[in-house]
């Protein structure tokens, strides 16, 4: 029979982890993405767009062979944070 001193049983212990929980460490590839944009000065931001808008831009952007990052970022200088 198991008694409470039996140190050897593990259906002593409790169901939880005595440590508690652990925070979720980024992988390899995502520390190196960090550390690039860090580095670059680089800011990531997400947006919701119409499917038929997203789909349209990105025809124009590969008609004009550039970059999603570089046109969003010449419409943002020049359209949105333009001095008026």
């Amino acid at each position: 029979m198991k008694t409470p001193a039996d140190k050897k049983t593990s259906d002593l212990l409790p169901d939880h982890d005595l440590a508690g929980e652990r925070p979720r460490l980024p992988s390899k590839g995502a520390q190196r993405l960090a550390r690039m944009r860090e580095k670059r000065g680089l800011k990531a931001i997400t947006v919701n767009l119409p499917i038929e808008l997203v789909e349209e831009f990105h025809a124009k952007r590969k008609e004009q062979d550039k970059s999603a990052n570089d046109v969003i970022a010449h419409l943002l200088r020049t359209q949105y944070l333009r001095k008026r």
